[in-house]
Order: structure tokens, then C-alpha cells, then sequence
């Protein structure tokens, strides 16, 4: 087994692997927390069910880096209890690609 693990994709700021991941060996099963500066929302998205939660920042357009990041660690909170809850449940699997 290889002890190097895959980045994560652009933008996640935190991943909690799901039980199906976990079940199957494949971290990339996880609910991921993204925040897209200056949106005024992180959105955590399952990879396997694809369910989305998103919590407010409350976040404004003419928001200095500094009060945008204090803003995104005040909610980091809530997003992280929802994307854990999540995980810890899940056990969808993603669809193969071109499958309906």
C-alpha cells in the first residue's frame, strides 16, 4: 500500500471521506467543502450521492481578504458538521461515466 495520497481537487478546504469510500478504499468518495471567493457561500457535495449543503458566510462583494477570511472560518463550522454528519451515512456509490 502507498503512502502517498492524491491532491485535492482545487478550491476544497476540508473532506470527509464517506462510508462507501471507506468500504471500498477510495478516498474520493468524500463530501467536499469548497468556497469560492467572494460568493458568500461554502458548499459542501457529496461525490458519491451528490447531495449538496450550503452554508452562508454572509460574505460582500467589497469585502477586504482579511474580513472575507474571518468570515469563511465563522461558518467553516457548520459546513464541516453537515459534510461529517453526511459522510458518516453515505453510502452511495457515484454512477459510471455515460450510465443513467
Amino acid at each position: 500500500m502507498s503512502n502517498t495520497q492524491a491532491a485535492w481537487p482545487e478550491g476544497v478546504i476540508a473532506r470527509y471521506i464517506t462510508v462507501a469510500g471507506v468500504a471500498i478504499a477510495d478516498p474520493e468518495l468524500a463530501v467536499e467543502i469548497t468556497y469560492t471567493s467572494h460568493s458568500g457561500w461554502l458548499t459542501a457535495t457529496c461525490r458519491g450521492c451528490e447531495q449538496d449543503e450550503d452554508t452562508e458566510t454572509h460574505g460582500r462583494l467589497d469585502d477586504p481578504p482579511e474580513l472575507e477570511a474571518e468570515r469563511v472560518e465563522e461558518a467553516l463550522p457548520a459546513a464541516r458538521t453537515w459534510a461529517q454528519s453526511h459522510a458518516e451515512k453515505c453510502r452511495a456509490m457515484p454512477r459510471p461515466d455515460g450510465a443513467r
